[in-house]
């Protein structure tokens, strides 16, 4: 014990001696450790999503797979009647649940009235499968009966404070309908994949549970028993989805199943596990978000395997900065190593002294890293919207970590300075001979190469990353997105909205008002299949938008051929437009004429006229290629979703002001929902804009980790040769000369550093970059400035010591001598 203690006190005078490199070391370990466990606790907070359910390692949700004409879709929609079905055929099906969307409804209680989007209908079953707390009612009996509803903790305090809402009526939409809330639940955890306020019984709409097999409308989760041989069930999901929907497309497309599968098609249904979900979607399922419903939350195991990668790395600098710093200061512990050899050390005595002080560094920078975590994490929780935590006492596992941490990272950071110090001998040391370059230089060198080759990687990959950002910000969308405001309540207006239309329309600064489906938006456009009755051919997978004469002139959209919908043919309520991407598919030449058949209802199907071809545009996120996509006359539709004005100049606040006025005495008692396009394209893409500064973040903390290890690398060197420079400069060099001596060395270790990185970088980018249908090309200026970056930083950095020990009176460098 007393041995032990004497480590500690050697080590501690030693720490507290070098005070300006144990700031050094501990600020940097400090820095990298508190990236490090932001990074890993958000990616625990990632890995940990829907892991909480019971039995979730049973739980799979079911999507379908189909491949028409070489188009491949995922989509997570399934027919109604798939959950009952595979429940009542197949034993090992435990339970099932359904879930659909409700849409935005305005609710009221008394004098509290909200406009909730986040609304679903769900099978009573939905608590056998999700084992959710209940806070009020009877889970068995919460969603039996038509027009009932849960609600979640925080929505029942909005509507109804601290009462019991169970047994309360809610108005939905001014009173078209009415519901009794049966129950309260708490709220859906942060980590689950999907989260709403309000479940709504399914039994309030039968026509779920209709044989209709070819609309694709919910969710549908299955819980299966206990050893149950996955992909064995998986063959009999493929084989019973088959025997159910064959009939209806045989009876209503007229299509031979048999023809259609011998043609290389498919189509069936594929079981994804619910732990798999959140993070592996649009990877291994390749699982569209646009299939998904807007609370069902999406991320990417590969931002997962950055961001690892990256905490890896800046931890790696910093250790990398401590051997460095360590190694560099040697010849001034040569001596007390030889002289502690002398007096009876031996070298295993050695290596637990300077490991014992690696690890009090470790310990100081870990204890200053996280009461700076606690700083730092309600700021990082609000930007990436999480709810991460350190839970020292309440978690078993928290402390005993921190403790392996420490210890860890000081054997890592101090292993080699210890076997290389404690392997000096006595006689070499006292006699001033410790073999001072080659080895021990090479190796610092080489990790000041890898420290800026990690630096320069994470600058050049957030410059791209910026890039491919404001490529998609700026992007020519085949849609004018500026000054375009959108109404999204429309539908409360029912039989005014025409009056509300021609009323904006007096107005001089609005120039053209549509009512049309969504874009941009999770499950809208809708999905439909058409084909071509004449031909026989088959069915091809468009995307639908509905509406009206005005929409081309309010989004200033181009016609490729043909012409738009017009008040003066009342005959285009049975015609359609294509887009270009929708011609291609079919292989239409003369497209203009010709007809189509659409699949209307489940039981019947309706033949409609190509009147006009629209120049491609973006619908949805370029993340996807622009797909085929028809649109539809439904100008009087009151399930349209939205009213879109183009506003002319730049009083955008006046308008919005003098619509509202319209608005309030049309419903006075609704408020207006609106946005503006850009905004919304902006939203759109805030997860990579989220990316981006993160990025711009750890690269920038890389940086400055990388300059502190070389601030002291500089200092170091510039001190070994303080006399050198001071003889040079009475024969006359300048102060340029000197520093140009001092820098060259750490500047040729930088430009090594670049000439490395840059291939790395341009693989790791590009694989990224794969992630987008729409993507920059990446030019050779990023690798150009980001290398330069680094070596200006690098520059500055020596450059400061350099100048400082340039301009040092020689007198005090030899007056000892």
């Amino acid at each position: 014990m007393v041995m032990y203690n004497t480590y500690i006190k050697i080590a501690l005078r030693n720490i507290f001696r070098q005070k300006g490199y144990t700031f050094i070391n501990i600020m940097g370990l400090s820095v990298g450790i508190i990236v490090c466990m932001l990074i890993v606790l958000y990616v625990i907070n990632e890995l940990s999503y829907d892991r909480f359910y019971k039995n979730s390692d049973q739980i799979y949700r079911i999507f379908v797979n189909s491949e028409i004409n070489g188009l491949v879709t995922n989509n997570s929609k399934t027919p109604g009647p798939l959950g009952p079905a595979l429940k009542r055929d197949f034993p090992e099906v435990k339970t099932y649940t359904r879930i659909g969307y409700f849409g935005n409804k305005l609710l009221r209680y008394k004098e509290n009235s909200f406009r909730e989007y986040s609304i679903y209908h769900v099978d009573s079953t939905f608590f056998d499968v999700f084992n959710l707390e209940f806070v009020a009612g009877n889970k068995n009996k919460a969603l039996n009966k038509p027009n009932t509803m849960v609600m979640t903790e925080s929505t029942s305090k909005k509507y109804f404070g601290n009462e019991n809402p169970v047994g309360k009526i809610l108005d939905v939409d001014g009173g078209k309908e009415n519901y009794l809330i049966t129950a309260v639940i708490k709220d859906f955890p942060q980590n689950s994949h999907f989260r709403c306020g309000i479940l709504a019984s399914n039994s309030t709409y039968p026509i779920i549970d209709k044989e209709i097999w070819l609309e694709l409308w919910y969710s549908t989760y299955i819980v299966l028993k206990e050893n149950t041989n996955v992909a064995e069930f998986q063959n009999k999901l493929d084989a019973a989805g088959k025997r159910y929907i064959t009939p209806q497309v045989e009876a209503i497309l007229g299509i031979k199943v048999s023809e259609f599968l011998a043609r290389g098609n498919k189509y069936g249904h594929k079981l994804q596990p619910l732990n798999s979900i959140y993070l592996y979607s649009q990877r291994d399922y390749g699982i569209d978000l646009n299939t998904e419903w807007g609370d069902v939350k999406n991320s990417d195991i590969n931002l997962i395997y950055i961001f690892v990668g990256v905490a890896g790395f800046i931890l790696l600098i910093a250790v990398i900065n401590f051997m460095n710093l360590a190694t560099a200061r040697s010849e001034k512990r040569a001596k007390e190593v030889g002289i502690r050899k002398v007096l009876g050390s031996n070298k295993l005595n050695l290596i637990v002294q300077f490991i014992v002080e690696a690890i009090i560094m470790s310990f100081v920078s870990v204890a200053i890293a996280l009461f700076l975590l606690e700083l730092i994490l309600p700021s990082f929780n609000y930007f990436t919207g999480k709810e991460l935590a350190i839970h020292y006492l309440n978690n078993f596992y928290t402390m005993p970590f921190l403790l392996l941490f420490v210890i860890t990272l000081g054997l890592l950071s101090g292993s080699y300075p210890a076997f290389y110090l404690s392997s000096f001998t006595a006689n070499e040391v006292l006699k001033n001979n410790t073999k001072k370059g080659t080895r021990k230089s090479y190796l610092r060198n080489t990790l000041v190469v890898f420290q800026f080759s990690i630096s320069i990687i994470l600058i050049a990959g957030t410059l791209i990353i910026q890039k491919q950002i404001n490529f998609m910000l700026n992007k020519n969308l085949g849609f004018n997105k500026e000054r375009l405001l959108l109404i999204e309540n429309t539908e409360l207006l029912g039989n005014k909205t025409e009056t509300f239309k021609n009323e904006m329309l007096k107005n001089s600064s609005v120039l053209n008002v549509s009512c049309s489906h969504y874009m941009f938006a999770s499950g809208v456009p809708g999905h439909g299949y058409f084909f071509d009755q004449k031909s026989g051919a088959d069915p091809i997978s468009l995307s639908y938008l509905d509406v009206d004469y005005d929409y081309i002139n309010t989004y200033q959209i181009n016609m490729a051929e043909g012409r738009f919908f017009e008040r003066s043919f009342l005959t285009d309520t049975c015609a359609v437009i294509l887009n270009e991407a929708a011609v291609k598919e079919y292989g239409l030449k003369t497209p203009v004429g010709k007809e189509l058949t659409r699949l209307e209802t489940y039981e019947k199907s309706k033949s409609f006229k190509i009147i006009g071809v629209v120049k491609d545009f973006h619908w949805e996120s370029l993340h996807q290629k622009i797909r085929p996509l028809v649109m539809h006359l439904k100008p009087e539709n009151r399930s349209n979703k939205i009213i879109s004005v183009r506003i002319k100049g730049n009083n955008s606040k006046d308008v919005v002001k003098y619509i509202k006025t319209i608005w309030t005495n049309i419903k006075p008692n609704e408020p207006m929902y609106y946005s503006f396009m850009d905004e919304n394209i902006v939203r759109l893409y805030e997860p990579e804009e989220k990316t981006g500064v993160l990025a711009a973040g750890f690269s920038s903390i890389a940086i400055i980790i990388a300059c502190l290890g070389l601030f002291g690398l500089a200092a170091y060197t510039t001190e070994q040769r303080t006399k050198e420079i001071g003889i040079r400069k009475v024969l006359g060099s300048t102060i340029s000369q000197l520093v140009f001596l001092l820098a060259k060395d750490f500047t040729k270790w930088v430009i090594l550093a670049n000439v490395i990185a840059l291939p790395i970088t341009y693989y790791s980018m590009n694989l990224w970059l794969q992630n987008y249908a729409y993507r920059i090309e990446i030019n050779w200026w990023i690798y150009l400035l980001s290398g330069f970056i680094a070596l200006l930083i690098s520059m500055l950095t020596v450059g400061y010591q350099s100048i400082k020990a340039a301009v040092a009176n020689p007198v005090e460098c030899l007056k000892y001598e």
